[in-house]
Formats: structure tokens, C-alpha cells, sequence
């Protein structure tokens, strides 16, 4: 039932990538990043990364794609955009030499299984098995570069209001 959900929303992710780089309008192009992140946080929750998944779907889904849907609204002149695809050759070369490339690495790779005692254990309190615990690094040891994005991040945000208001 576990692959079946995972190959579920990895086809859901893959069609919300082409539905990125296919949307002629840019909102929907939005809509279609915003699928293409959930689903991969629902492939998070198959692979038992409980805390990744949390953060994919926080960080990506919540803020960076709501950002580009508030941008997207804000926009004034998104009708008058270029409709020119020059580039497409260029842009076509480009993904075929980086399809290639990854199928090269993937092909020759030496892929080796390792146990749970040598993974990061994602979860909060979870004792019995060994290794750091994420979480507890992120808010103990890496509190404050964490706060800082938090920051920087907020501020980008508040920058990114100021420049679209005054236009």
C-alpha cells in the first residue's frame, strides 16, 4: 500500500513539474509548484521522514509557494509579459544535457544499504534508536543560524511588499 502512495504522488509531482514548466500563465504555473511540493512531502511521509515531511511542506508548500502566489496577485503588468520562447532551443539543450548526466550517475553508482544505526533519526524523542536527533540539533546547538533564516526570510518578505507597493 506504501508504493502504491509513493508512486501515487510521485506521478502527482512529476505532473505538477510539467504543469511549472508548461503553464503559459503564470498563476497556474504557481498552482502547479504548489502540487509538485506537496507531493513530494507526501512522498516524505512514505519514506517515514516525518520531520522532513513537516518541513517540506511548512517552508516550501506554506511560505515560499504562498509568497509566489502573493507576488503573482501583486503583479500589475502580468498581462504585458513576453510571450517570446527564443530561448527554448537553448533551454532544450540544457535539460537533455542534465537528463543525461543524472541517468549517467545513476547508471554508476555504487548503491549500498545502510542500516537505521547510521541515519539521522528524524524523530523527536526517539531513544531507542541511535544516532542525532535533527530536532533536538535544530534547537539547541543551531537555534540561532535557524532564527536568522526565520529572519532573513521575514525581512525578504516585508522587502518584497515595499518593491511591489511602490510600483
Amino acid at each position: 500500500m506504501v508504493t502504491l502512495a509513493f508512486f501515487f504522488l510521485a506521478t502527482t509531482a512529476l505532473i505538477g513539474a510539467f504543469a511549472v514548466v508548461t503553464a503559459r500563465n503564470i498563476f497556474y504555473a504557481a498552482l502547479g509548484l504548489l502540487v509538485s511540493l506537496a507531493a513530494v512531502a507526501g512522498i516524505y511521509v512514505t519514506l517515514d521522514a516525518d520531520f522532513l515531511a513537516l518541513a517540506q511542506f511548512l517552508i516550501y508548500v506554506g511560505g515560499i509557494a504562498v509568497l509566489i502566489v502573493f507576488a503573482v496577485m501583486m503583479t500589475a503588468q502580468i498581462n504585458r509579459a513576453s510571450r517570446s520562447h527564443r530561448l527554448w532551443p537553448l533551454g532544450l539543450l540544457t535539460g537533455a544535457v542534465t537528463l543525461a548526466g543524472l541517468a549517467y550517475v545513476l547508471a554508476n553508482a555504487q548503491w549500498e544499504h545502510q542500516g537505521r544505526a547510521d541515519t539521522i533519526s528524524p524523530m523527536v524523542g526517539d531513544a531507542a534508536s541511535p544516532g542525532l536527533h535533527l530536532p533536538d540539533l535544530l534547537f539547541s546547538v543551531y537555534l540561532l543560524p535557524f532564527e536568522l533564516a526565520g529572519v532573513l526570510l521575514l525581512v525578504a518578505t516585508i522587502g518584497a511588499l515595499v518593491i511591489a507597493r511602490e510600483r
